[in-house]
Protein backbone atom coordinates (compact mmCIF):
# COMPACT_ATOMS: atom_id res chain seq x y z
CA UNK A 1 0.00 0.00 0.00
CA UNK A 2 2.45 2.82 -0.90
CA UNK A 3 -0.41 5.21 -1.16
CA UNK A 4 -0.33 5.34 1.88
CA UNK A 5 3.36 6.21 2.41
CA UNK A 6 4.85 9.04 3.60
CA UNK A 7 7.96 11.05 1.86
CA UNK A 8 9.66 11.12 5.52
CA UNK A 9 12.71 10.09 5.80
CA UNK A 10 13.10 5.80 7.34
CA UNK A 11 13.53 5.68 10.98
CA UNK A 12 16.40 2.97 11.32
CA UNK A 13 16.87 0.83 14.57
CA UNK A 14 19.94 -1.10 15.57
CA UNK A 15 19.29 -5.01 16.78
CA UNK A 16 17.47 -4.72 20.09
CA UNK A 17 16.36 -1.38 20.01
CA UNK A 18 12.92 -0.40 21.23
CA UNK A 19 10.77 2.24 20.10
CA UNK A 20 10.03 5.22 22.18
CA UNK A 21 6.42 6.29 23.55
CA UNK A 22 7.05 9.21 20.66
CA UNK A 23 7.27 6.88 17.68
CA UNK A 24 4.62 4.25 19.10
CA UNK A 25 2.07 6.70 18.20
CA UNK A 26 3.21 7.16 14.56
CA UNK A 27 1.96 4.47 11.89
CA UNK A 28 4.92 2.83 10.18
CA UNK A 29 5.63 -0.14 7.73
CA UNK A 30 8.77 -2.19 8.05
CA UNK A 31 10.75 -1.77 5.02
CA UNK A 32 13.11 -4.16 5.96
CA UNK A 33 14.13 -6.30 9.36
CA UNK A 34 12.48 -7.97 12.07
CA UNK A 35 10.83 -6.71 15.33
CA UNK A 36 9.58 -8.46 18.71
CA UNK A 37 6.16 -7.21 19.87
CA UNK A 38 6.48 -7.81 24.11
CA UNK A 39 3.39 -7.66 26.62
CA UNK A 40 4.62 -5.59 29.40
CA UNK A 41 2.34 -4.01 31.38
CA UNK A 42 2.90 -4.06 35.18
CA UNK A 43 0.47 -5.94 37.66
CA UNK A 44 -0.97 -7.88 34.89
CA UNK A 45 -1.96 -11.56 35.90
CA UNK A 46 -0.06 -12.49 32.60
CA UNK A 47 3.31 -10.93 33.28
CA UNK A 48 5.39 -9.63 30.60
CA UNK A 49 6.65 -11.88 28.07
CA UNK A 50 7.26 -12.05 23.98
CA UNK A 51 3.63 -12.19 21.87
CA UNK A 52 4.49 -12.02 17.80
CA UNK A 53 6.97 -11.29 15.47
CA UNK A 54 6.25 -8.50 12.97
CA UNK A 55 8.29 -8.97 9.73
CA UNK A 56 9.22 -6.70 6.54
CA UNK A 57 6.03 -5.62 5.07
CA UNK A 58 3.54 -5.50 8.05
CA UNK A 59 2.11 -2.23 9.79
CA UNK A 60 3.74 -1.58 13.21
CA UNK A 61 1.62 1.09 15.49
CA UNK A 62 -2.04 0.67 15.06
CA UNK A 63 -2.00 -0.33 19.06
CA UNK A 64 -1.68 3.54 19.87
CA UNK A 65 -4.58 3.73 17.50
CA UNK A 66 -6.65 2.13 20.61
CA UNK A 67 -4.53 3.24 23.27
CA UNK A 68 -2.60 0.31 24.07
CA UNK A 69 1.29 1.71 24.09
CA UNK A 70 1.20 1.03 27.58
CA UNK A 71 0.87 -2.48 27.34
CA UNK A 72 3.30 -3.46 24.63
CA UNK A 73 6.80 -2.71 23.83
CA UNK A 74 8.03 -2.92 20.52
CA UNK A 75 11.71 -3.41 19.24
CA UNK A 76 13.79 -4.10 16.55
CA UNK A 77 15.40 -8.14 16.25
CA UNK A 78 17.57 -7.62 13.64
CA UNK A 79 18.50 -4.21 11.93
CA UNK A 80 15.09 -2.62 11.17
CA UNK A 81 13.91 0.54 9.05
CA UNK A 82 10.76 1.45 9.47
CA UNK A 83 9.04 3.87 6.79
CA UNK A 84 6.09 6.18 7.88
CA UNK A 85 2.91 5.29 6.93
CA UNK A 86 -0.11 8.09 6.66
CA UNK A 87 -3.90 7.89 6.04
CA UNK A 88 -6.15 10.01 4.73
CA UNK A 89 -9.44 9.57 6.07
CA UNK A 90 -11.55 6.87 8.30
CA UNK A 91 -12.04 4.96 4.97
CA UNK A 92 -8.06 4.71 4.47
CA UNK A 93 -7.88 3.96 8.01
CA UNK A 94 -10.41 1.33 8.18
CA UNK A 95 -8.48 -0.35 4.97
CA UNK A 96 -4.91 -0.21 7.16
CA UNK A 97 -6.75 -1.77 9.84
CA UNK A 98 -8.16 -4.48 8.13
CA UNK A 99 -4.52 -5.36 7.07
CA UNK A 100 -2.97 -4.74 10.30
CA UNK A 101 -5.53 -7.27 11.86
CA UNK A 102 -4.91 -9.83 9.27
CA UNK A 103 -1.97 -9.84 8.79
CA UNK A 104 -1.65 -10.02 12.75
CA UNK A 105 -3.76 -13.16 12.82
CA UNK A 106 -1.51 -14.36 10.24
CA UNK A 107 1.47 -14.00 12.68
CA UNK A 108 0.14 -15.07 16.02
CA UNK A 109 -0.59 -18.69 13.95
CA UNK A 110 2.87 -18.85 12.90
CA UNK A 111 4.18 -17.85 16.27
CA UNK A 112 2.16 -21.07 17.03
CA UNK A 113 4.51 -23.28 14.82
CA UNK A 114 7.56 -21.89 16.24
CA UNK A 115 6.72 -23.78 19.58
CA UNK A 116 6.06 -26.94 17.92
CA UNK A 117 8.16 -30.02 17.07
CA UNK A 118 10.89 -30.48 17.57
CA UNK A 119 13.67 -27.44 18.18
CA UNK A 120 15.55 -28.12 15.14
CA UNK A 121 12.26 -27.94 12.97
CA UNK A 122 11.24 -24.49 14.99
CA UNK A 123 14.54 -22.75 14.50
CA UNK A 124 14.60 -23.54 10.78
CA UNK A 125 10.94 -22.11 10.57
CA UNK A 126 12.38 -18.82 12.36
CA UNK A 127 14.87 -18.72 10.05
CA UNK A 128 12.60 -19.17 6.89
CA UNK A 129 10.28 -16.61 8.35
CA UNK A 130 13.17 -14.22 9.23
CA UNK A 131 14.53 -14.74 5.64
CA UNK A 132 14.66 -11.96 2.54
CA UNK A 133 12.74 -14.05 -0.17
CA UNK A 134 13.90 -10.81 -2.80
CA UNK A 135 17.67 -12.01 -2.04
CA UNK A 136 18.98 -14.84 -3.88
CA UNK A 137 18.28 -16.29 -7.26
CA UNK A 138 15.17 -19.11 -7.92
CA UNK A 139 14.41 -19.08 -4.14
CA UNK A 140 17.75 -21.01 -3.82
CA UNK A 141 19.33 -18.97 -1.46
CA UNK A 142 18.18 -16.30 1.04
CA UNK A 143 19.61 -13.52 3.05
CA UNK A 144 19.04 -14.40 6.93
CA UNK A 145 20.35 -11.56 9.77
CA UNK A 146 20.66 -14.12 12.91
CA UNK A 147 18.92 -12.38 15.91
CA UNK A 148 20.72 -12.78 19.54
CA UNK A 149 20.79 -15.92 20.71
CA UNK A 150 18.62 -15.59 23.52
CA UNK A 151 15.95 -14.09 21.16
CA UNK A 152 15.80 -16.88 19.52
CA UNK A 153 15.67 -19.39 22.72
CA UNK A 154 12.83 -17.10 24.06
CA UNK A 155 10.63 -17.22 20.82
CA UNK A 156 10.82 -20.84 19.94
CA UNK A 157 10.76 -22.01 23.84
CA UNK A 158 14.36 -23.03 24.22
CA UNK A 159 17.75 -22.09 25.62
CA UNK A 160 20.38 -20.80 24.32
CA UNK A 161 22.55 -23.69 24.97
CA UNK A 162 20.57 -25.16 22.64
CA UNK A 163 20.36 -23.15 19.91
CA UNK A 164 23.86 -22.65 19.76
CA UNK A 165 23.89 -27.02 18.81
CA UNK A 166 21.06 -26.31 16.82
CA UNK A 167 22.81 -23.33 14.48
CA UNK A 168 26.30 -25.56 14.61
CA UNK A 169 24.03 -28.20 13.43
CA UNK A 170 22.99 -25.91 10.42
CA UNK A 171 26.15 -24.68 9.40
CA UNK A 172 27.45 -28.56 9.00
CA UNK A 173 25.18 -29.85 6.97
CA UNK A 174 25.30 -26.20 4.74
CA UNK A 175 21.22 -25.46 5.76
CA UNK A 176 22.72 -21.88 6.98
CA UNK A 177 25.71 -20.45 5.78
CA UNK A 178 28.32 -17.46 6.91
CA UNK A 179 28.43 -14.94 4.92
CA UNK A 180 31.95 -13.64 6.08
CA UNK A 181 32.68 -17.17 7.28
CA UNK A 182 36.77 -15.91 7.31
CA UNK A 183 35.76 -12.35 10.10
CA UNK A 184 33.01 -14.40 12.49
CA UNK A 185 34.21 -15.77 15.47
CA UNK A 186 31.04 -18.19 16.89
CA UNK A 187 30.47 -15.75 19.94
CA UNK A 188 30.03 -13.02 17.32
CA UNK A 189 27.34 -14.64 15.41
CA UNK A 190 24.44 -12.71 16.25
CA UNK A 191 22.90 -10.42 14.19
CA UNK A 192 25.32 -11.06 11.56
CA UNK A 193 24.29 -11.71 7.58
CA UNK A 194 23.84 -15.42 6.56
CA UNK A 195 22.33 -17.46 3.88
CA UNK A 196 19.88 -20.21 3.83
CA UNK A 197 20.94 -22.36 0.93
CA UNK A 198 17.82 -24.55 0.30
CA UNK A 199 14.36 -23.82 -0.83
CA UNK A 200 11.88 -22.96 1.24
CA UNK A 201 10.09 -26.24 2.02
CA UNK A 202 6.36 -27.48 1.76
CA UNK A 203 6.32 -27.54 5.59
CA UNK A 204 8.00 -23.59 5.29
CA UNK A 205 5.34 -22.62 2.64
CA UNK A 206 2.36 -23.84 4.66
CA UNK A 207 3.43 -22.46 7.70
CA UNK A 208 3.68 -18.67 5.51
CA UNK A 209 0.20 -19.35 4.32
CA UNK A 210 -1.47 -20.08 7.22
Amino acid sequence: MTSYISDKQLLHLSARQALSQLDLRQLWRIASGTMRIDHNQDGDEMGSGFVRLALKGDLIGMEALSGMTDTISIRALTPVSLVPVVFFDDKHLMRLLMEAVVTGHQRCREMISLRTGTVDERVKRLLRMLADGEAGESGEELACALPSLGNMAEITNSTRETICRVLASLRDSQFLEDCNPNSLKRKHLENREHRLRVKPSADAISVMGM
